[in-house]
């Protein structure tokens, strides 16, 4: 998940994806496309089978730089079903941001659930979340052309054309842009820790729209008509940014039948939380019972 890659097919899919904090499970064996912005994590049917997974991949590993030692508790225990007292806070930048108007009614309806349950939520601002296209771009075709740059040179003719246009695009990003998205990137995690310092979680939609056409090149959300990219990507890339954890959750689905994501983010290492909430969440609902008529 370098800016998305479990939340996003996870949301669209109907199905859970954790994008642990940044350095909690190891990254040694992956090919990296930006690695100060990869994170691998699980993807699973429900939100046990998350925890019960990463029981068995997080921890330090002396073979990653990133890998950070702390102590891993036992995931399963935040699993159970109270919410009381749990402080969530809804983005308002989120939506204000395009959205599709079935997903802003279904994140809604979710975080409203959470509140009858015992949750407390209040709208919070996250102004820097407007800027994290922008960082998470420049960051990441920069690291992903300085990694892949003896690939792009020598075989780039063989590579698939959309990878080698971007890899090409990441050519023209000096060092003073990528040094400037590095202190975006700085303001933008300073700014995420403030808001985690008054709510224990944030809360929005994980994508702004449903599942769009496998070709599509851009999509309606709300009123906007967007790139798919873009789109898909607008609500995800400030966790990558930031390393906080983040989890994808069914909350419903349109009128098309297409699944919908609740994503709910924590603060680093705080993954108890966000399990917790996920989780309780899941269990008062059976959005993630539901499978297509295949």
């Amino acid at each position: 998940d370098t800016g998305g890659s479990i939340r996003i097919p996870a949301a669209l899919c109907g199905i859970v994806g954790l994008k642990p904090t940044y350095g909690l499970v190891s990254r040694h064996g992956l090919t990296p496309l930006s690695w100060s912005l990869d994170h691998p994590g699980p993807m699973t049917r429900t939100v046990e089978d998350t925890a019960i997974t990463m029981n068995a991949i997080a921890g330090y590993d002396p073979k990653d730089v990133a890998s950070a030692n702390v102590a891993i508790p036992d995931y399963t225990s935040a699993l159970t079903g109270d919410v009381r007292g749990l402080r969530i806070g809804m983005v308002k930048e989120y939506f204000d941001a395009p959205l599709d108007a079935e997903v802003r009614k279904a994140v809604e309806d979710a975080v409203s659930l959470l509140e009858s349950m015992g949750a407390v939520v209040k709208e919070v601002s996250f102004p820097m979340f407007n800027q994290s296209q922008a960082i998470s771009s420049t960051v990441l075709m920069a690291e992903a052309t300085a990694y892949h740059r003896d690939l792009l040179e020598k075989d780039g003719h063989q590579l698939y054309e959309p990878v080698r246009q971007r890899l090409e695009a990441g050519l023209f990003i000096s060092a003073a842009d990528y040094l400037r998205a590095q202190q975006a990137r700085a303001l933008l995690d300073q700014e995420g820790r403030r808001l985690l310092d008054d709510v224990d979680l944030l809360a929005g939609p994980t994508e702004p729209v449903t599942a769009p056409e496998i070709l599509a090149s851009r999509v309606m959300a709300g009123e906007q008509e967007v790139g798919v990219v873009g789109a898909l990507t607008q609500y995800t890339r400030p966790y990558n940014i930031n390393g906080f954890p983040a989890i994808s959750v069914p909350c419903g689905f349109s009128t098309e039948g297409m699944p919908i994501g609740l994503q709910l983010a924590g603060k680093p290492f705080d993954e108890l939380t966000v399990l917790r909430a996920a989780h309780a969440y899941e269990q008062a609902t059976d959005w993630h019972t539901r499978r297509p008529p295949l």
